[in-house]
């Protein structure tokens, strides 16, 4: 089955689609989603991709991660890719959009975070491996690259910290003002 993605202009406006393999090949600026399943221990879900997986085969990456097809929003397709990767879902907190431009990709990526205990049902075509890591460990792993993460992953996990840096700034503040 051919999938279509959404083109977009460097706005992120919808300006068209283009079939994966045409974004891919022609690095075509397209859409794509960062699911972080974190667990109430802090804990980030990490996911080993597939040696099958055409990009990135056995490349550590997000809990839940994948391109948005054409006619869906971004939340839709972070809800697809937890269901379709993970088998769960839930209720998601939009962190904000990154662009991911390396060798292989070319992406506006838009960042979610879902609070989630328990233990995933992971597909075993997509993925080989899947489990929690503290984020002091996953920050040490990319830092010192003691796993080989996809390039995506690197930015989203940068863009993630600096969105929880500033959850937390917002929660310190209104305690301090007592709201």
């Amino acid at each position: 089955m051919v999938e279509y993605l959404c083109l977009v202009d460097e706005e992120d406006n919808l300006i068209g689609c283009a079939t994966r393999n045409e974004c891919h090949s022609k690095k075509l600026l397209h859409r794509s989603v960062y699911v972080f399943v974190i667990n109430s221990e802090g804990k980030l879900l990490l996911q080993k991709r597939s040696m099958s997986k055409d990009l990135y085969p056995g490349y550590y990456t997000g809990s839940a991660t994948g391109h948005v097809e054409y006619g869906e929003t971004y939340e839709e397709a972070a809800h697809r890719e937890l269901i379709e990767e993970l088998g769960i879902d839930g209720e998601l907190v939009y962190l904000g959009k990154f662009r991911t431009s390396t060798e292989e990709e070319n992406e506006i990526s838009a960042l979610y975070l879902l609070l989630f205990d328990g233990k995933p049902k992971f597909n075993r075509e997509e993925i080989t491996e899947c489990f929690f890591e503290d984020l002091k460990e996953v920050e040490r792993d990319v830092d010192e690259n003691r796993k080989l993460f996809a390039p995506g992953f690197k930015l989203a996990f940068k863009e993630f910290k600096k969105a929880i840096d500033k959850i937390d700034a917002i929660q310190t503040w209104k305690k301090a003002i007592k709201i």
